[in-house]
């Protein structure tokens, strides 16, 4: 007994030195917890306070460890300073009723995930990817999300690019991938192999959409239905449409130019069938978005075309310069809360 004492002095010790630390470890690390909660402007149940009324929602781009986290600002007032939430994404949308987060992720084979927001923004449900993320949009109802990504090529100017756009339902079945769907051009079915699909934008309460189709070096503008899985060619020279509030107006960006490799942002009278173009003369690759019935907004890397720093400029449809809306943002989109009441 007494050769094994000291042994079992010091195995106690040992333990007790062990209990230190993982108390230690255990303390360090709720600690980090609640810092990376205050640092998100979290509280206890992981809810972030939002501003009241209409927001701005987009991809803060700050340097730091909060770069490409889901932003949120006040339409009335984006001078304030941005409510950061805990979610990363690499292309952000969002609806009254919740939002969409395309992302990436530590699966190395399935490295793109879309995450589904609920009314305040928190992670929920999540559908895998098949590609680089590139468009992201919701309906206005919230029944219905669209993700775009780029399955070969990183570019819409780039040769032999291959998009996958696929259409959600939330909370029920998927619709699928809308290549898929019966593409009509005057009133005849296109069998096309090279067809590609993105930019899609829904018209609220129902099942039609917008999107661009693209095929034998062409892009056009379509009109697209869920229910009868139908894609409908309306116009030539069309790309990454966006319906206005009132759902009178589209913007897209054009392509100009000799070699047809600058883009311009136009607007299309849905009624009268009348294209007039943006005072924006840069070309911009964005599916811009509307910031109200008068003006719309779109990112423009610092970097020139591909960059990873961008900002959200805004240009109204009476004419004027553009002017910086969001510095160091991406991706951003207006959802109005029903009533305007604030989201708690």
């Amino acid at each position: 007994m007494t050769q094994h004492s000291p042994r079992r002095i010091g195995d106690g010790k040992i333990m007790a030195v062990l209990a230190a630390l993982v108390i230690a470890v255990a303390a360090s690390c709720v600690t980090s917890s609640v810092l990376r909660a205050g640092a998100a402007g979290g509280s206890g149940d992981g809810s972030v306070e939002l501003p009241e009324g209409r927001q701005i929602v987009f991809r803060s781009l700050r340097p730091g460890p909060t770069f490409g986290h889901v932003a949120v600002l006040a339409a009335a007032d984006v001078r304030r300073e941005r409510v950061i939430l805990p979610t990363r994404c690499e292309r952000t949308a969002a609806s009254p009723t919740g939002g969409l987060c395309l992302r990436q992720t530590r699966n190395l084979i399935q490295p793109f995930a879309a995450t589904l927001l609920d009314d305040r923004l928190r992670p929920g449900g999540e559908v895998p990817l098949n590609g680089v993320p590139s468009r992201a949009r919701v309906s206005e109802d919230g029944r219905y999300y669209a993700t775009t990504v780029f399955v070969t090529g990183h570019s819409y100017l780039s040769d032999g690019f291959s998009t996958e756009t696929v259409i959600g339902r939330v909370g029920g079945d998927p619709i699928g991938d809308v290549e898929r769907f019966t593409f009509l051009v005057n009133g005849q079915p296109n069998e096309n192999v090279d067809r590609n699909v993105w930019g899609v934008t829904f018209v609220p309460g129902g099942e039609r959409f917008f999107a661009t189709v693209a095929t034998q070096n062409r892009r056009y503008l379509v009109e697209g239905d869920i229910g009868r899985r139908t894609l409908t060619a309306l116009r030539d020279n069309a790309e990454c449409p966006s319906l206005s509030p009132d759902g009178r107006r589209l913007v897209y960006k054009k392509r100009t130019g000799l070699n047809s490799d600058v883009w311009r942002f136009h607007v299309l009278d849905l009624a009268a069938g009348v294209e007039t173009p943006l005072a924006e003369t840069r070309s911009v690759d964005d599916q811009a978005a509307w910031l109200d019935d008068d003006h719309v907004m779109y990112a423009v890397p610092k970097g020139g075309a591909g960059g990873r720093d961008a900002d959200v400029w805004t240009v109204s449809l009476r004419g004027g310069a553009p002017r910086l809306l969001i510095p160091d943002a991406d991706s951003p989109t207006v959802r109005s809360p029903a009533a305007d009441r604030p989201l708690r």
